[in-house]
């Protein structure tokens, strides 16, 4: 949406397609032409690949921020850095209905509504003309967000920022919105129960085997409804890469291309690198001077990596994600109306061949852990 908010006719806006996610809609009687919303696009004019000035590993050494943290908890660290002079952050928080935008904080407690993973397209809102109005009054901003949308703010903006600091995600994709208001209908039953939190990435048996769960009421009743990941149904849809917006299966932003001033991620592969706690580390992309300087004042001793190694076990820096085989029979289905719950569940059963060939690398796993136990340096 940097098109959207640079529009001075303001004819641009979001509607959702069939599948469920927003795209940009032109309002041709309002438009004049002027081509703004052409120059703004980062698709039309993406940046350059880019390789980080130096890569780590990092935790937030406060252990209830990383707990409830996807990974290490180091954004919390960076924001926290950012309110502490003055500023202001921008990230991805829950709605009302549970749906995900983007909204700023400038209090320590307000922090608490970014913290984890959010699996679904965030709205940008007006946040790239909000981000800018506190930019233009000399504001310390913190803006945080996918890849493409780090992109989408800095071609809005068309200019350097002394007093910016961007951050961006290795992102897998964004799920269809639509699939995932449909999928929290059908677990409330059409409201009979009242949502009261969601974690995409809770860490009670531990980070590998993060679970999906959600809290909620019935009548004055509290029940806790968890799966490990790969139990659940719209987990298990958003990884194997069925329901994700047909953009992110050719990423544009890829490389670094969002060019954020920091990168973080999950650390897939720290076992190798790092004594690994299975309480969740963060992989730290220092992109910029900039970046780097906020994060060396942060109070956190991290742990140097080679960029070259650590992205053999994340893959996603560079590579998009394929379309599930069995994309277009689901949304096909989903657009008619059928329960996406059931629709995910029959579609993503394993063949015969699959529960074997999942049974013996299972086994193998094992065998090469026990024979094999990983060491690593402490971290922190």
């Amino acid at each position: 949406m940097a098109c959207g908010q640079a529009c001075p006719k303001q004819c641009i806006s979001l509607n959702g397609d069939e599948e469920g996610f927003w795209y940009p809609y032109v309002d041709a009687e309002l438009c004049i032409d002027c081509g703004l919303c052409e120059k703004v696009c980062p698709v039309l004019h993406p940046f350059q690949s880019n390789r980080p000035l130096s890569t780590l590993a990092a935790v937030n050494p406060n252990e209830a921020i990383r707990a409830n943290s996807s990974s290490g908890g180091v954004f919390t660290l960076l924001a926290e850095e950012v309110v502490s002079r003055g500023g202001v952050v921008f990230g991805a928080a829950y709605d009302s209905d549970w749906m995900v935008s983007i909204t700023s904080a400038q209090t320590i407690g307000e922090l608490d509504k970014f913290r984890g993973s959010k699996y679904l397209q965030a709205k940008v809102g007006n946040t790239y003309r909000d981000c800018k109005a506190f930019l233009d009054t000399g504001i310390y901003v913190l803006f945080s967000g996918t890849p493409c949308q780090i992109s989408g703010l800095k071609h809005y903006l068309r200019k350097d920022y002394d007093n910016l600091i961007t951050v961006d995600i290795v992102c897998h994709g964004v799920p269809s919105p639509g699939v995932w208001k449909q999928y929290l209908a059908e677990v409330s039953d059409a409201g009979k129960r009242a949502i009261r939190d969601v974690k995409f990435r809770d860490k009670r048996d531990g980070w590998r085997k993060f679970n999906f769960v959600i809290d909620y009421s019935e009548g004055s009743e509290e029940y806790v409804m968890a799966s490990e990941h790969d139990k659940n149904p719209y987990m298990r849809a958003f990884l194997s890469d069925l329901i994700l917006r047909p953009s992110c299966y050719e990423c544009p932003a890829k490389c670094g291309r969002g060019s954020a001033d920091i990168t973080l991620a999950d650390f897939w592969g720290a076992e190798h690198f790092i004594q690994d706690d299975d309480k969740g580390v963060s992989l730290v992309m220092l992109n910029t001077n900039k970046g780097t300087r906020l994060f060396q004042s942060c109070s956190i001793l991290p742990t140097s990596v080679d960029y070259d190694e650590v992205s053999k076990y994340n893959s996603a820096i560079f590579n998009s994600c394929s379309p599930h085989p069995k994309r277009a029979e689901f949304f096909a289905s989903f657009v008619k109306g059928d329960g996406v719950n059931d629709l995910i569940v029959h579609l993503l059963k394993p063949s015969y061949r699959q529960q074997i060939r999942q049974l013996r690398s299972t086994v193998k796993m094992l065998i090469k852990r026990v024979l094999h136990p990983v060491g690593g340096v402490k971290i922190g």
